[in-house]
C-alpha cells in the first residue's frame, strides 16, 4: 500500500488479476483497495492513452481462474476475444495477462506483459530458463524474459515473490521490470 500511495496521482497504474487473488477468496476486497489508490483494474477492459503524440491501448484480461471462482463474470477467453477487436485500429496495443503459457492466444497484441511463472523458481545460468513453473511444469518455455512470435513480443517478469511452495529461489533473483516504450526506428 505504501507503493500505491507514493504512485497515486503521479503515474497511471493498471492491474489484472492473477491466480492468487482468486485462491485467497478475497479478490473483490483486494481490487477495491487498488481502485481506492487510483489503480485502473482491467478485467476484460481497455483504456487508450497518448504518450508523445502516439496513441496506444492498454488491455487486460483476468486470470483464467476467474472462470472457476467468479462464474457470473465474463470468462478469460470471452474477455480475450472481446479485447482482440481493440487491436484492429492500427494503434499499438499492450495486453496485461497473468499467464505466459497462453502466449499462442495473444497473437493479436503488439506487446504482452505477463508473470505467473516465478522465473521457474530455480534457474541454471546459461543452461535452463527455469526448472519448474506453475502452468507449464518442468523446464518451462516462458519462465522469464523476452519472447517473440510473429509481430507479438511477450515480456515475462520473474516477479518479486516466490512460489507458494516453501522452496527458495536459486539463481533467480526477484525482479521488477521497467519497459521503455520508444519510437519505432
Amino acid at each position: 500500500m505504501a507503493l500505491l500511495a507514493a504512485m497515486q496521482g503521479k503515474y497511471p497504474a493498471y492491474y489484472v488479476t492473477g491466480n492468487h487473488e482468486y485462491w485467497s477468496r478475497q479478490s473483490e476486497e483486494m481490487l477495491e483497495i487498488l481502485r481506492e489508490y487510483g489503480v485502473t483494474v482491467l478485467a476484460g477492459a481497455w483504456e487508450s492513452t497518448t504518450i508523445r503524440e502516439q496513441t496506444l491501448h492498454i488491455c487486460g484480461a483476468d486470470d483464467p481462474d476467474v472462470d472457476l471462482y467468479m462464474p457470473a463474470r465474463p470468462g478469460f477467453r470471452q474477455q480475450l476475444q472481446a479485447l482482440q477487436s481493440v487491436c484492429e485500429n492500427g494503434n499499438y496495443t499492450i495486453l496485461l495477462s497473468h499467464r505466459p503459457e497462453r502466449f499462442a492466444e495473444y497473437s493479436a497484441f503488439d506487446l504482452v506483459l505477463s508473470g505467473h511463472a516465478h522465473g521457474g523458481q530455480w534457474r541454471v545460468p546459461g543452461l535452463w530458463n527455469g526448472i519448474f513453473s506453475p502452468g507449464e511444469g518442468f523446464f518451462p518455455q516462458y519462465a522469464g524474459g523476452v519472447y517473440q512470435a510473429g509481430s507479438t513480443t511477450m515480456i515475462v517478469s520473474r516477479g518479486l515473490s516466490r512460489e507458494s511452495i516453501p522452496l527458495p529461489r536459486l539463481f533467480n533473483r526477484p525482479e521488477l521490470v521497467v519497459i521503455d516504450l520508444g519510437a519505432a526506428p
